[in-house]
């Protein structure tokens, strides 16, 4: 009793210990705690040293908690699924433990910055023209910790006041300049409420400005100057600034504020520069917000064309005429005009007024050649002319008259030097470098002969037959080519033509002077195929050997085909019917046998004794040599034939089979080939009983038929007594178990479309002397039919015991009646 009191005692200490001294823990720790809208937190509240605690949840301020609680034993959850900016409270939890009480709490301070700020532009930023960028952040909470600022790289150009709204703004004002393209602006946005994460404080973003303008006035650049040659290249690059980019137009300026569109881009390209691309050109630039224009003046320099010399009245004067020299000639820039008297010993300048020179009266002295030069920057042309003055009107002639004179090489050429009204002329026939010529001359009266047996090369010169008559000497020129044409061209072939491999044709023209002058044209009729105007030449002596090679790949179409070289001489001074001679070959082209084909007259499928002929066909150049074979599995047989046809007469068996024509030159070979049939009624037909026609009581024969014959006979065998027949389709039968109701006479018809043949044999089956106990069946036909009996065999095993037993007391046994086929 004692004991016990005790032990009450002890434990009730311990009991209200417990709980006297119980406590109450709240997660999180923090007694104040800052949490993003949108979150989830979970308050646990738990008691200690508490057996059996009660919870309960109050806010402290009076509006709804928007929790939910889960109570367990010893500790209750305040579940926030999901935060949201109500849940800005002090959240209590309180625990009764027994009599005792405790309770603790949590403050949460709610915040929401969800996204970085948003730029937008009231319009497209124009340079000159205020602009207003707004920079908004939405869903902020609490609003009056955030602060929005315009930032300029490092530099604040604007900051936010606090303003009661959802989504705040702050708008900043600015007139664009060009040069602020490509500046950034960034604004930035701070909430600086007390326990939220540093990184999570502040947002930015930023904007790059694209400012637009109307162009600005274009530069011309490229070419080293405004300037050109005649001829010659020109590019002008016209390029702006401006936005959006601006279309770039090139203008030529045409009288009376008159223009013409030349070119659009920044390029204007004249390729060969003319006199009439001179001018005023403007590069203009446009777009939306305006434009503008540079305008350059481009001249085309032109080196001095047409110069001219003429004399007035005439270049022929007599002494005391007056004359006036003028010259002329088309530039850009205008040209110098300079005239000069041209004298072996040395040209002289004369004076005169832009080109011009008038002599009043005309002295022997002033016979000669003048010549006007014209230069500028860009180059220079002279012209000259020949003027004589005469003592007195005589005339010097020269036959042929001709100034310049063509001769053929070799011919023979005589000059007639004439003289009128002067009594007593004095020959001179000279060089052009004044030695006197030694060729056979002949004088006689006013007339004077040179003759030139057999015109060579070395003579091309300028012959000159000078008269003196009294006082005054007189002349008359004539300059001799030489050109040598003789032949027509030669066409030769390097190899034979071969069809798809390479080919070359060489046209020689021997003898040709002087070779530049020739051309060489290859022509299929009128078109032409190849121009060589300077052929390969080879020289001998004077002369020289002319080739030209015409390479192609020949096609079978191509033979017959004319191909002509044609060579023309381009000289001056040569008669027409001369310059042009040709030549023609018509082209041979070897290929192989193609198309080959081999035919049977009357028909591929032949009776015996038919008559057949067998021809064989070839397309080919050369012409293909045609062999005719049997074609056999021990051998091919070539077969007598002429040109590839063979006639058979009287058609055999031993003529069937496939027949091949191959046609054959040295290009190639190709073959065809036929199959020939030869159809024979039955022959030779043979009939074999193994092991005897005459055998005893269950033995076994096997009957076997041959025959020729085309196509495949069919084979029946019938047993005469009863007409019962079987087919077979290789000739063999066999008998099984034999009984002597098996006994009697047999026909075996052999038959085809052609014809039939018919053996007898006879069948003899014996009683044996003792007897045997037999299977239980007796006979069975069975007609072999190779492959297709052994497929068959298994299937039909149960089927053929059924009828050798219903079959027991029966003598002939048939097993099925084959449809007839061939052997």
């Amino acid at each position: 009793m004692g004991f016990n009191s005790q032990l009450i005692e002890v434990l009730l200490f311990i009991f209200l210990t417990r709980v006297l001294s119980f406590k109450v823990e709240m997660e999180p720790h923090q007694r104040r705690i800052t949490v993003e809208s949108g979150s989830d937190m979970v308050l646990t509240c738990r008691a200690k040293d508490c057996l059996s605690p009660t919870f309960s949840w109050i806010a402290l301020e009076d509006k709804p908690m928007y929790i939910k609680t889960e109570n367990g034993v010893l500790e209750s959850r305040a579940v926030l699924t999901p935060v949201r900016k109500e849940n800005d409270n002090t959240y209590i939890c309180k625990v009764m433990c027994g009599s005792q009480k405790a309770q603790k709490s949590i403050e949460i301070k709610v915040y929401s910055f969800p996204s970085d700020p948003i730029i937008e532009f009231n319009a497209p930023l124009q340079e000159g023209k205020e602009a207003a960028l707004t920079c908004k952040v939405p869903d902020v909470y609490p609003l009056e910790y955030l602060e929005i600022q315009w930032l300029d790289g490092e530099r604040a150009l604007k900051e936010s006041d606090y303003q009661n709204s959802s989504s705040l703004s702050l708008t900043y004002k600015f007139v664009p300049k060009i040069e602020e393209t490509g500046k950034k602006l960034t604004c930035k946005a701070v909430i600086s409420m007390e326990g939220i994460p540093e990184e999570l404080k502040t947002k930015t973003t930023t904007t790059t400005f694209d400012v637009h303008f109307a162009p600005q006035k274009p530069l011309v650049s490229g070419s080293s100057s405004s300037t050109v040659r005649e001829g010659e290249e020109m590019s002008l690059t016209c390029s702006t600034q401006s936005n959006p980019p601006a279309e770039l137009v090139w203008k030529k300026l045409l009288p009376q504020g008159q223009s013409q569109v030349v070119a659009e881009g920044e390029t204007l390209f004249i390729g060969k520069a003319q006199p009439f691309d001179s001018g005023e050109y403007q590069c203009e630039a446009l777009n939306a917000l305006g434009s503008s224009s540079t305008n350059i003046e481009i001249t085309v320099q032109v080196a001095p064309k047409n110069t001219s010399i003429s004399v007035y009245p005439a270049e022929a004067l007599k002494e005391g005429d007056s004359m006036t020299v003028s010259c002329a000639s088309h530039s850009n820039p205008a040209a110098t005009l300079t005239l000069r008297k041209k004298s072996p010993t040395g040209d002289r300048e004369l004076e005169s007024s832009n080109g011009s020179l008038t002599i009043n009266e005309a002295q022997l002295s002033d016979t000669g050649l003048y010549e006007c030069e014209a230069t500028n920057e860009v180059g220079s042309e002279k012209a000259t002319v020949n003027i004589s003055v005469e003592a007195i009107p005589f005339k010097v002639e020269m036959d042929p008259p001709q100034r310049v004179l063509t001769v053929e090489l070799g011919s023979e050429l005589v000059f007639t030097c004439r003289v009128t009204d002067c009594p007593s002329p004095q020959f001179t026939w000279k060089h052009p470098t004044d030695r006197p010529l030694y060729e056979k001359t002949e004088t006689k009266g006013n007339e004077s002969r040179i003759s030139l047996s057999s015109v060579g090369t070395d003579q091309e010169n300028t012959y000159r037959c000078q008269v003196k008559c009294g006082s005054v000497v007189k002349e008359s020129s004539t300059k001799i080519k030489v050109y040598s044409f003789p032949s027509d061209p030669v066409i030769e072939s390097s190899a034979p033509l071969q069809e798809g491999k390479e080919a070359a044709l060489i046209c020689k023209v021997p003898e040709v002077y002087p070779p530049e002058y020739l051309e060489i044209q290859w022509l299929d009729g009128e078109r032409v195929l190849k121009r060589d105007d300077e052929g390969v030449y080879i020289k001998n002596n004077d002369v020289s050997n002319l080739t030209s090679t015409y390479t192609f790949v020949p096609k079978m179409e191509d033979s017959g085909k004319e191909v002509t070289c044609k060579a023309i001489f381009k000289m001056e001074g040569i008669p027409d019917q001369k310059k042009s001679k040709a030549s023609a070959v018509s082209l041979n082209i070897h290929f192989s046998p193609k198309n080959t084909s081999i035919s049977v007259y009357p028909a591929e499928a032949l009776k015996e004794g038919d008559s057949v002929t067998v021809s064989c066909a070839s397309h080919s150049n050369p012409a293909a040599t045609l062999t005719l074979r049997k074609k056999s599995p021990t051998g091919d047989r070539e077969l007598a034939s002429s040109n590839g046809s063979l006639t058979i007469n009287e058609a055999q068996l031993g003529d069937a089979g496939l027949y091949e024509c191959e046609a054959t030159n040295e290009v190639g070979s190709e073959k065809a080939s036929v199959e020939i049939s030869v159809k024979v009624p039955p022959r030779n037909t043979t009939v074999l009983v193994y092991p005897s026609t005459e055998v005893l009581e269950g033995q076994n024969i096997t009957i076997s038929c041959k025959t020729v014959s085309y196509p495949a006979p069919t084979i029946v065998l019938k047993k005469i007594s009863n007409g019962t027949t079987f087919c077979s389709d290789n000739g063999t039968f066999e008998f099984y178990y034999l009984t002597t109701n098996d006994t009697g006479l047999y026909e075996i018809n052999v038959t085809n479309d052609m014809g039939y043949e018919v053996e007898v044999i006879e069948i003899h089956v014996g009683k044996r002397l003792q007897e045997k106990k037999s299977p239980p069946y007796l006979a069975i036909l069975i007609p072999t039919i190779g492959a297709s009996a052994a497929v068959l065999a298994a299937a039909s095993a149960l089927f053929v015991i059924h009828l050798l037993r219903q079959a027991k007391n029966r003598g002939f046994y048939e097993l099925t009646q084959l449809n007839p086929a061939a052997v």
